[in-house]
């Protein structure tokens, strides 16, 4: 706070030294933005909290689970996007195979991500009501700009309309309504996260069939019209019992350390005895920590959580490290959920090396697939709550390494189930890294900065949708431009062969991420090289 008040007495003296604006001011322009995370209610509002529902039902705890779940579900209508690539295109040229529909869904992913970075700050510091319907009005406008792009067969539109615009909505939306979520549950965040992301991959499971029904009975323009407005319909309702916990809430019964009031760390002096400890042999003497119970006492709780400012959480290597941790967990089933309808006909269906009905409609594949989506937000979530955050992930990205090892063997026996189940598992860790990483940060960097946080972490979403995308479909028409058939093995196998380097170097990245506030906190010994927890063991290595 003391930092924030310095920036922001900073930026008055620096915009009231000229008229013209300078790069000077702008970067302190972003450094206010960025420095006010904390939402803060006048006393009206707090009693106006006290009531949902336009002030008919008194709040319960409760209430934010299955709205935000029901929230999320909509937004998640967006996981179904696959089943409208082959009739777009066909209205667009005549051809389920070219036109482009998929890139929309890789430009709404994309700006998702920035857009959660971008408006991070303002959702922290606003009433999550006001968020989430700003959120909901601009996904609305997306399906209604779908609607016109379709009816004009303009496809630059489409992107525009459910890529960009849609987009926005669903940054906004999603960060805005898992971070209210999860606040009113801060001893089970990684539990209450993913019940709230739940929703997103149940979207999946239940627009994959709604999709099919309209696109059956109506026109391509009119399905967007009735999806956006049973979004509509439903978000606004559910809105309404989305409030944020009273003050002081979260910090019931849990340990807070502000970083700005700690004793300044240092390694211990020259009188350090040789097991790197100090005289006395304990790690702390010389910083200051020994002598205050109250940081003893931090430190010796089951699950502490640190207070540090915004700018110190994005300068810190942890956060790097498990950006890209998360970034190699959702590669690739990302690329799989826009592509599996293709892939199951290129290489098990009509458009195979013998054409055949595959053994499962490509719908009811997608529909199966958003349920353990939707499976794995939870129950990972409720592992991290049990086991640790970062354990879980590394299981999760060990589970995924294990999976893409796999994959060529199983496409190249044609194994339709197989197939279909190493999809499935990758798809429980695929939701079980967006179910859980809201609880790691809120753990890792303080409550006040999860929203901010996970805005920008959000960008690895973006990254891996527009980069992972890219590369995917880039490989497979090289090959085909090349001379090689749709069904031939040899494209996918590559791809695999990228992912799985990538989610390797995830993994050794999650190695090195200091999740524990004791790791963070304990100053190394002089003779300490590198210290790593894995699975809850510390490992040390000394130089001698």
């Amino acid at each position: 706070m003391r930092q924030a008040a310095q920036d922001s007495m900073l930026f008055s003296r620096i915009s009231l030294q000229g008229n013209a604006p300078t790069a000077r001011g702008f970067k302190d322009m972003l450094l206010e933005y960025y420095s006010h995370t904390e939402y803060r209610p006048s006393r009206a509002q707090i009693e106006k909290d006290r009531f949902v529902f336009f002030g008919l039902l008194p709040c319960r705890q409760w209430m934010a689970i299955p709205a935000g779940i029901l929230i999320q579900f909509c937004y998640g209508s967006v996981y179904a996007w696959s089943i409208f690539n082959a009739p777009i295109n066909r209205l667009l040229t005549n051809n389920s195979d070219q036109g482009g529909a998929e890139i929309t869904f890789y430009i709404a992913l994309g700006v998702l991500g920035f857009t959660g970075a971008l408006f991070g700050p303002w959702i922290e510091c606003s009433h999550p009501q006001k968020s989430g319907m700003v959120g909901l009005v601009i996904f609305f406008s997306g399906h209604l700009t779908a609607a016109l792009a379709l009816q004009v067969r303009m496809i630059s539109l489409l992107y525009f309309g459910y890529g960009f615009v849609a987009g926005v909505g669903l940054g906004i939306g999603y960060v805005s309504t898992i971070d209210a979520v999860s606040k009113w549950w801060p001893k089970a965040r990684g539990t209450a996260a993913g019940c709230a992301v739940m929703g997103f991959g149940g979207g999946s499971l239940a627009f994959s069939a709604i999709n099919e029904e309209l696109l059956e009975n109506v026109s391509l323009p009119v399905t967007f019209l009735v999806l956006g407005s049973i979004n509509l319909i439903i978000m606004f309702t559910c809105i309404q019992f989305i409030c944020p916990p009273p003050p002081g809430h979260n910090l019931d019964g849990i340990p807070m350390v502000d970083e700005t009031d700690l004793p300044h760390l240092k390694r211990p002096g020259a009188g350090a005895g040789a097991d790197g400890g100090s005289k006395g042999g304990s790690e702390l003497a010389g910083t200051g920590i020994d002598k205050n119970p109250r940081y003893l006492a931090i430190l010796g709780s089951e699950r502490p959580i640190i207070y540090i400012s915004l700018a110190e959480a994005l300068r810190s290597r942890d956060f790097w490290l498990l950006y890209m941790s998360f970034l190699a967990n959702i590669v690739f089933c990302l690329v799989i959920l826009s592509n599996l309808p293709k892939i199951i006909n290129r290489l098990f269906g009509m458009g195979s090396r013998d054409p055949q009905e595959p053994p499962l409609p490509a719908y009811l594949a997608v529909s199966i697939e958003g349920g353990f989506n939707m499976a794995g937000r939870v129950l990972v979530g409720l592992l991290s709550d049990i086991v640790g955050r970062k354990t879980t992930f590394l299981v999760i990205l060990l589970t995924q390494v294990g999976v893409l090892v796999c994959m060529p063997f199983v496409i190249q026996s044609e194994n339709f189930w197989g197939f279909m189940t190493l999809v499935w598992t990758a798809t429980v860790c695929y939701g079980g890294g967006f179910g859980m990483i809201p609880a790691f940060i809120a753990d890792m960097f303080g409550i006040n900065n999860t929203s901010s946080c996970h805005g920008v972490i959000l960008t690895a979403w973006s990254l891996a949708s527009i980069c992972g995308g890219l590369a995917f479909t880039g490989v497979i028409n090289h090959y085909i431009d090349n001379g090689s058939m749709p069904y031939e093995t040899k494209m996918y196998t590559v791809n695999f062969v990228w992912m799985l380097i990538l989610v390797i170097v995830g993994f050794v990245c999650c190695l090195f991420v200091r999740s524990s506030i004791r790791d963070r906190l304990f100053p190394a010994p002089p003779d300490q090289v590198l210290r790593l927890r894995v699975f809850g063991r510390v490992f040390r290595v000394l130089y001698s």
